[in-house]
């Protein structure tokens, strides 16, 4: 396989025409000629990252957060993005970005995370306007549960420190709506769409007051998507399988680190 035919087989997976306008998808670094026969997945490029490839034979890197975007204005070996996609350039390692696009997909990480939580009957909580049947966050039922109980849950597929909330875990909810990623701006859509509970990263303290009577749940962001992509690469990997081997990171690339 080539670069170019792993753009098309993830483009099949998660098409990047759902891709959010201001984003920034598709292959960023590499030739398109260039042979692949193993994959490295992971959520951030990091020089650690890199190295990892590197070291398993990877032509190719598939990320969640695209490490070219707007602000970003010359390849240099000035620290940062720039420095690391001036290094994958340099080691020929390709890099193949798939964000609100695989976010959107269907089989992508909003349904993954959805299928964790036991949510079922999915519909995206912004929906794309050309394919309003996917798009950004997932909401739907699952069988009645006090909220303490979906928290108990909930930690035990993210850990004990990753989880905070609002509500009454007495509450029974039923109508369950998440989001991978940064879905605080989804909050007012979900609370129209009835949900019980909404579970996300990146909530703050005002999130709670625009709420009202729907409970939140707040995860960490990089626990959440390393989690999904974990799953998505996967079905990655069954699609270019026997031809091209798929790894997932072994690097942890959560710039936070919990308490001690």
């Amino acid at each position: 396989m080539t670069v170019g035919g792993l753009e098309t087989a993830i483009d099949e997976l998660a098409p990047f025409v759902l891709a959010e306008e201001w984003d920034n998808v598709g292959l960023q670094v590499g030739r398109r000629d260039r042979p692949v026969n193993a994959v490295l997945v992971a959520l951030d490029l990091r020089g650690e990252v890199l190295d990892e490839a590197a070291a398993r034979g990877c032509q190719a890197i598939v990320v969640h957060h695209p490490p070219i975007f707007p602000t970003l204005t010359s390849v240099t070996d000035s620290a940062g993005p720039a420095e690391l996609i001036l290094q994958a350039a340099e080691c020929e390692i390709a890099v193949v970005a798939a964000h609100t696009n695989l976010d959107s997909a269907a089989g992508g990480l909003n349904e993954l995370m959805a299928a964790a939580l036991g949510v079922f009957g999915t519909a995206p909580i912004a929906p794309n306007p050309d394919q309003p049947d996917l798009g950004l966050g997932r909401i739907g039922k699952r069988p009645r549960i006090r909220l303490g109980d979906l928290l108990a849950k909930i930690r035990e597929i993210y850990g004990e420190g990753e989880v905070t909330r609002t509500g009454d875990p007495a509450d029974s909810v039923e109508t369950v709506a998440c989001c991978t990623g940064s879905g605080a701006g989804l909050i007012d859509a979900v609370r129209e769409l009835g949900a019980d509970v909404y579970v996300t990263c990146d909530l703050k303290y005002h999130d709670a007051d625009r709420a009202g009577q729907m409970s939140l749940v707040g995860l960490g962001h990089a626990t959440v998507e390393s989690r999904a992509m974990r799953r998505w690469s996967e079905k990655l990997a069954a699609k270019l399988q026997p031809d091209v081997g798929v790894h997932f990171a072994e690097t942890d690339t959560d710039p936070w680190s919990p308490p001690r």
